[in-house]
């Protein structure tokens, strides 16, 4: 009786599930060999695609055969089983001499047998390389239209009636409040991810969020309502779960040359959040028999910059307290304030559609733009080089509309509330910053202002972010700037 191996292989769950499981196969492999008097000498179990070259069991099964040399027949289910490229075909039929026997479509070994396994081999192979051109062509397909063609990221789920992301009610909360948290620049991500371990935010397998996984969650545009796909971004029609805004602010404090988020020892409040008006170098602060000083790093050399002095932190911190308190409005102008809103919604609606108009036809000229520019590709006017520059450049422009677009509809149109709610939290800015830890300070600090400038141990410049801009008073109580122009500029 002659010996054989037999080889079992599913390459995805699916087919497990449609009967192409492994004891399916088995039973029917040892039932084939027990009808054609062949002897099972040794089983291969494979899990991979036959379409990769290089397969764990089936080298294992060439090594085996090598070994053995009176073993030259190998049992598989079907073909395709077995292989669907030419090299693992040459590699088992001609440099081992091994004959191979299948339980569906065996044939014999004279040239017709020979003609028909090849024919059956370029046909596999073909679907295979169709499969994954019609595959990426349905992922490009989906994207465009703002879908997500992988498998959803932490905070999110597949559904799979409506084939989009869903919110996980879990996960979701967790990962909002880590872009915040990395915002504030008081953590690193190693210590983002343990306390989100400490909060319960699992990875989906269940484990720990690695700082790999973190990072790239920090890093992914999906979070803000864009979706990247080969290096471009289309918009998502997926719920974002952070705001653009602060997308940004986390992709600052992930570069890589930045300071604040790689873990000190003492928490300075007010370093990272100010630079020198001088030079523009950073501000930097250290520890001096007891008191904490600041001053200019002079990271383009002392004989650009002529600032010496070491400032206090008790000074520079009074007079963080005292541009605070230019936003802390009192509740009658914050009523007066929102009285004025509700006024104005009455008789804005008009404004918005000229704005939705604007976008609409700023994004019909960017595409007929994309139309003119494949027409002179296809009429050979412009090379394949600039077509895709361009074309590039194009899309960006299309994102961009598209996005504030799509802002523009989501805004909230009850403004009265928005100034209430703005109105809240810059009031209680100056009292949350005397009254925090050096944490709070520096939150507060990251959510209001930024660019803070040091000349001379003051406080030269500051810019205010938005929309926080619009509260500043000065010292008889006015405002600087006119509220709803500034309101109007923000939409």
């Amino acid at each position: 009786m002659a010996e054989c191996v037999i080889y079992a292989r599913v390459s995805t769950r699916e087919q497990a599930e449609e009967g192409y499981s492994i004891p399916a196969q088995l039973k029917a492999l040892e039932a084939f060999c027990a009808a054609e008097k062949l002897s099972i000498a040794e089983r291969f179990i494979e899990m991979e695609s036959a379409r990769r070259i290089g397969r764990r069991a089936f080298g294992q099964m060439l090594a085996y055969l090598a070994a053995h040399p009176g073993v030259r027949v190998v049992v598989a289910h079907k073909q395709d089983r077995l292989y669907r490229n030419f090299a693992d075909k040459g590699t088992l039929e001609d440099a081992l001499g091994v004959r191979t026997r299948y339980v569906v479509g065996d044939l014999g070994d004279g040239p017709e047998g020979e003609l028909v396994r090849d024919v059956n081999l370029s046909v596999s192979k073909w679907y295979g390389a169709n499969l994954r051109q019609e595959v990426i062509k349905g992922m490009q397909e989906k994207v465009e239209q703002g879908g997500w063609p992988h498998q959803a990221p932490l905070g999110y789920l597949n559904d799979r009636n409506s084939r989009s992301l869903v919110l996980d009610p879990d996960a979701a909360p967790l990962v909002v409040w880590a872009f915040e948290r990395y915002a504030t620049g008081l953590v690193s991500l190693s210590q983002l991810a343990a306390e989100l371990e400490g909060r319960g935010l699992r990875s989906k397998r269940g484990g720990k969020v690695s700082t790999a996984t973190l990072h790239h969650v920090l890093h992914n545009p999906l979070y803000a309502g864009l979706v990247r796909y080969c290096g471009r971004l289309y918009p998502g029609v997926h719920e974002p779960l952070i705001s653009m805004q602060l997308f940004e602010r986390v992709q600052s404090a992930l570069n890589p040359n930045r300071e604040a988020h790689k873990g000190v020892r003492h928490v300075f409040v007010l370093r990272d959040f100010m630079t020198c008006d001088v030079c523009g170098c950073k501000i930097t602060a250290e520890r001096q028999k007891g008191h904490v000083y600041y001053r200019c790093t002079h990271g383009k050399g002392r004989d650009v910059c002529a600032e010496r002095r070491y400032t206090r932190e008790e000074a520079l911190m009074a007079q963080v307290e005292e541009v605070l308190g230019r936003i802390a409005i009192s509740p009658q102008v914050v009523t007066a304030l929102a009285a004025a809103a509700r006024e104005r919604d009455a008789g804005s609606g008009s404004n918005v559609e000229q704005e939705r108009a604007r976008l609409s036809r700023q994004i019909e000229s960017v595409r007929t733009r994309q139309g003119a520019l494949l027409d002179k590709l296809l009429d050979g006017t412009v090379s394949d080089e600039i077509y895709r520059s361009k074309e590039a450049q194009l899309q960006e422009e299309l994102v961009t509309f598209e996005l504030r677009l799509a802002e523009l509809d989501a805004a909230p149109k009850d403004t009265s509330s928005q100034v209430e709610r703005l109105a809240a939290v810059a009031s209680a800015a100056r009292v949350t910053f005397e009254a925090g830890s050096d944490e709070v300070k520096r939150e507060v600090l990251a959510t209001v202002l930024s660019n803070l400038t040091v000349k001379e141990g003051r406080i030269a410049s500051y810019q205010w972010k938005d929309p926080f801009g619009v509260l500043e008073m000065d010292s008889s109580g006015a405002f600087y700037q006119s509220w709803w122009a500034r309101l109007d500029s923000n939409q």
